[in-house]
């Protein structure tokens, strides 16, 4: 339970780290005392992040400082009032998407948590993804693999055990999703045999008959699919929610998003700050510069499938300019870099 703790004074970056080990993406926000503070989410530190701060930052800024909690005393009667008071909470427990409620004494040092997935009265759990289909963008030659390309393609590169692909397969799989297409070119009918032998057969092979970009085969699923779907490349392993995913996208009414990962770049030298005329203001010593970097999985609308132009490679970056240029929506879901593995390099 201590995970789910962290003090007021700890910044952004303890904070996602903290939550990555969590089942729960809440933390409860005390002081150095053991009293409530806020509660922080992995929505409020989205939220945040599109802000462009730094992982340096205090959250104290970014707590949901009057958050849900119960003030019980620690009695005999204690289950018998929990169940009561959430029952009369129950639909803003609904309404706010809230797993854990801290439970305070009345000098408001968090004494319980109660994790709502371990209530006795549990609330139903909709399973948004049911429907939701996933294209598995898998028929790149991968030149950033090289030379270990030259022999495998990129959904086989080995990750802890398995291939890519199967780690991807499995992701999906286990948030209830079903239905599967993958797009394939280069060393296609290796990627069939090796799937076909490791027994999976879920997946709706799209065959390419020339490279057509990392969005191109998007226009071969009209008439396939009603519904959202994601799209991701072969080579990129996540560790995030998909159902908060999905939620924000639908949300925000984004006719597409994309996850970023705030990632930190440090430069090895001295970085020079000049005034207009040449003079030196100040030398900042090896600085760490923040950006948001696309990952490689998006959630589009099914409406985007005819914006596909045909007979030509045509990749996400056109797709977004396209998107831009129409005026449609484009959303980016901010995760840390640490629930991010990138498996298109050769190390």
């Amino acid at each position: 339970m201590d995970n789910y703790f962290i003090n007021v004074n700890k910044n952004f970056r303890d904070a996602l780290l903290q939550l990555d080990k969590n089942s729960e993406k809440c933390l409860i926000v005390i002081d150095d005392k053991h009293k409530l503070c806020g509660t922080l989410t992995d929505g409020d530190i989205r939220r945040a992040l599109l802000t462009n701060i730094n992982l340096k930052v205090k959250i104290s800024k970014y707590i949901k400082k009057n958050p849900v909690h119960l003030k019980i005393k620690l009695n005999k009667n204690f289950d018998k009032e929990v169940n009561f008071r959430i029952n009369n909470l129950i639909s803003r427990i609904k309404d706010d998407h809230i797993d854990i409620i801290p439970v305070i004494n009345f000098k408001k040092v968090v004494t319980k948590l109660i994790f709502l997935n371990n209530f006795k009265n549990p609330l139903p759990q909709k399973n948004l993804l049911r429907n939701i289909s996933v294209l598995i963008m898998a028929g790149g030659q991968g030149s950033r693999l090289q030379p270990f390309s030259n022999y495998f393609p990129k959904p086989l590169t080995p990750v802890d055990g398995k291939t890519a692909v199967e780690k991807i397969l499995s992701n999906f799989i286990d948030v209830g999703i079903k239905k599967f297409f993958m797009s394939i070119y280069y060393k296609k009918n290796l990627i069939k045999s090796y799937l076909k032998e490791a027994n999976i057969h879920k997946i709706n092979y799209i065959e390419e008959k020339e490279p057509m970009g990392t969005a191109g085969a998007i226009r071969m699923l009209k008439g396939k699919i009603d519904n959202d779907f994601f799209l991701i490349n072969c080579d990129t392993i996540l560790s995030i929610n998909l159902n908060k995913f999905f939620e924000f996208h639908k949300k925000n009414n984004f006719d597409m998003t994309l996850v970023a990962a705030s990632k930190n770049i440090k430069i090895d030298y001295g970085s020079c700050e000049i005034k207009k005329n040449g003079e030196l203001r100040k030398i900042k010593e090896k600085p760490v510069l923040n950006y948001l970097v696309s990952v490689g999985l998006y959630l589009l609308k099914p409406e985007i499938i005819n914006i596909i132009p045909t007979q030509v490679p045509y990749n996400v970056d056109n797709l977004i300019e396209q998107l831009k240029k129409i005026k449609k929506k484009v959303g980016v879901f901010p995760i840390d870099e640490v629930n991010w593995i990138d498996t298109g390099y050769y190390k």
